[in-house]
């Protein structure tokens, strides 16, 4: 095959690939199958004899297959995003009627907390004499924090006022 003809087509993958980000499903769908047939009609017509031409209708295949496949997907979708709002709002007027709610009375539950308790502590150590630059600092102390600490469970004893669930 063609050294022109095999990047072109490398190219015109990648391309469709990596533009594909901020596009419909349909867009995205219609970019990868003009990539892919392209790709594929390049190598058909390197067997044929003209790659040029097989990667020109494989990716005008390409693209007519994946629109078709990207708008079906889009549609699906759409028709699932609708069903739930309608399950939804089926609920929600169950619910402001009075029906498919129980009854809890007000109660104690207890609930699980964790806190952070802070073991860090400070430590005093010795830093040797040593030359910074041109400067010569002389051994000292110093006071440096040593983080430290651990979580600390308990259960909490908590009002539960009376509800519809």
């Amino acid at each position: 095959m063609n050294r022109k003809v095999f990047l072109f087509v490398i190219g015109m993958a990648v391309v469709s690939i990596l533009t594909a980000g901020c596009l419909t499903t349909t867009q995205k769908s219609a970019g990868v199958g003009t990539g892919v047939g392209a790709a594929l009609g390049a190598g058909i017509g390197a067997i044929v004899g003209d790659p040029a031409l097989g990667a020109a209708i494989g990716a005008g295949a390409g693209a007519l297959g994946g629109a078709l496949v990207g708008d079906s997907m889009d549609k699906k979708r759409e028709d699932r995003e609708r069903a739930d709002m309608q399950r939804q709002l089926e609920l929600e007027r169950q619910s402001s009627s009075g029906q498919g709610k129980n009854y809890i009375e007000g109660h104690y539950e207890y609930v699980k907390k964790r806190e952070w308790v802070d073991t860090s502590k400070k430590e005093r150590v010795w830093v040797e004499e040593r030359v910074d630059g041109d400067r010569r600092i002389e051994g000292h102390y110093e006071d440096r924090l040593v983080p430290s600490g651990n979580w600390n469970e308990y259960e909490e004893k908590t009002w539960i006022p009376a509800h519809y669930e």
